[in-house]
């Protein structure tokens, strides 16, 4: 499968951990680092191997991936992927564990998008979803030839965007939004705690689709007790999840330090 992950500098340690799990999971998998100009990743964060494609790309990301321009830049970069295959965007703050859902919606479903409703209705969350490319071609063709609001009410998530811009195309029919359903699909990490880490590491392993480690909010007394930035605590928070072994090991002790 292809994956597509839009990074920024202080993304490298998340980003080594959710390729690492990817890999585990699927070895045919090709990677698509699309790094910020604004703020992009040293030379030596890059991540080397076969596998791997990086591009810095220049359009503006308002944040954390926001606005029409950027929603326009993200689909043209998906679209730039060789080959015919489905691509799933990914963020570098994201554990991929288990990829059956994805393809049950592609394959057995034959949906040409899908994702996981997290936070907003009928859209699916950021984190994780996956695009044809007839898919992403459509959505591109649509955003260059309807009219589109432009003012501070509008703020273009990508999520929503694009989920908002398929189901519009395609309907239920042909898009998947995947109910929460308690975490069942989609876990999404708001705590440090080690005993709430090993449980949820522990759910992680029983077919949940992803975990979502970029609730930066809940870090902060990692960075307080450790001196770290918030996005080296997220790092670690991931790794956590990665490496627990049960309620009496003593993973969270061995965590990298940055």
């Amino acid at each position: 499968m292809n994956y597509a992950i839009f990074c920024y500098r202080e993304d490298h340690q998340c980003l080594g951990l959710c390729l690492e799990q990817i890999r585990s999971i699927d070895r045919a998998a090709q990677f698509y680092l699309f790094d910020d100009a604004a703020k992009p990743l040293f030379p030596a964060q890059v991540p080397a191997g076969n596998d791997i494609s990086y591009k810095i790309t220049y359009f503006a990301r308002r944040g954390n991936l926001n606005g029409l321009e950027c929603v326009r830049g993200m689909l043209g970069c998906m679209l730039d992927i060789p080959g015919d295959d489905p691509v799933i965007k990914i963020d570098a703050d994201t554990l991929l564990m288990d990829p059956a859902e994805i393809i049950r919606s592609l394959k057995d479903r034959g949906k040409v998008a899908g994702g996981m409703q997290c936070s907003v209705p009928l859209a699916w969350a950021g984190c994780c979803y996956w695009l044809t490319r007839p898919a992403i071609k459509a959505a591109l063709e649509l955003l260059a030839r309807r009219e589109w609001p432009e003012n501070a009410r509008q703020e273009y998530p990508e999520d929503e965007t694009i989920s908002k811009i398929l189901l519009y195309l395609y309907g239920a029919s042909g898009v998947d939004v995947l109910e929460f359903r308690g975490g069942r699909r989609l876990i999404g990490v708001r705590t440090c705690d080690p005993r709430d880490l090993e449980e949820i590491a522990r759910l992680a392993r029983g077919g949940v689709c992803a975990v979502h480690c970029g609730q930066m909010a809940f870090y902060h007394p990692i960075v307080e007790r450790d001196g770290v930035t918030i996005r080296e605590a997220c790092a670690r928070v991931m790794w956590w999840i990665l490496h627990a072994s049960g309620p009496d090991s003593k993973t969270f002790e061995k965590a990298p330090e940055g």
